[in-house]
């Protein structure tokens, strides 16, 4: 995981897992050259994006022989790629979910979770302006760390965070993510009785009356 930037405009200072947005570079013929993906090309952009931020945010490539790409980003980072020949294996990603924000805010994201296993042992390092203190950490010790107030965890995050902690290994996690197609989830926002915002999902009390 990896601490936002405290001057995020979203998520400012919490806890999230890497990740960001899809840009032009992850829809373009580079994109197709450095990425391995032999899945439907439409999923390309998703899944470069993930890679690419994965190796920007936490330093971790995934590949089998990673080049020294310290430092760059971007279209730099995938130039490097292709001219070493390295390829980011997308297809060692598995799609576990596909969140949308609540209608209200003006800004609103549709957004994939992917996971991964990499070798015991690889190194992460925030890039330190985006976000910072990247670390592997067990879900259940990053739970406790929110409980504690020692660390912020948005929504989404905790839940995805529970739903690792009932896994006993990775590769359940991974096991279970290839056995399942992933649903879109798009939780709603209600309002208490002190006027204060509630997220809540399909299931909860509240959710099919919430606009």
């Amino acid at each position: 995981m990896v601490r936002r930037n405290r001057d995020a405009t979203f998520m400012g200072g919490a806890h999230v897992f890497p990740g960001g947005a899809i840009d032009d570079l992850d829809r373009s013929e580079t994109a197709t050259r450095v990425i391995r993906w032999d899945g439907h090309p439409d999923e390309i952009p998703w899944r470069s994006a993930a890679v690419r931020e994965l190796a920007e945010e936490a330093g971790v490539l995934l590949c089998d022989d990673p080049p020294d790409v310290t430092g760059l980003e971007g279209a730099e980072m995938y130039r490097a790629l292709d001219a070493s020949g390295a390829r980011l294996d997308a297809g060692r990603l598995e799609w576990v979910s596909n969140w949308v924000t609540p209608k209200g805010p003006t800004r609103r994201f549709d957004t994939r979770f992917f996971v991964t296993i990499v070798a015991a042992g690889t190194a992460a390092s925030s890039d330190r302006r985006e976000v910072f203190d990247a670390e592997w950490v067990a879900p259940a010790a990053a739970l406790a760390a929110a409980d504690a107030g020692a660390w912020q965890i948005e929504f989404p995050t905790r839940i995805h965070l529970e739903l690792l902690a009932g896994f006993g290994s990775a590769d359940e996690v991974l096991q279970s993510a290839r056995g399942v197609t992933p649903q879109r989830i798009e939780p709603r926002l209600v309002t208490g009785p002190n006027g204060a915002w509630t997220v809540v999902l399909p299931g909860d009390p509240g959710f099919e009356g919430a606009g």
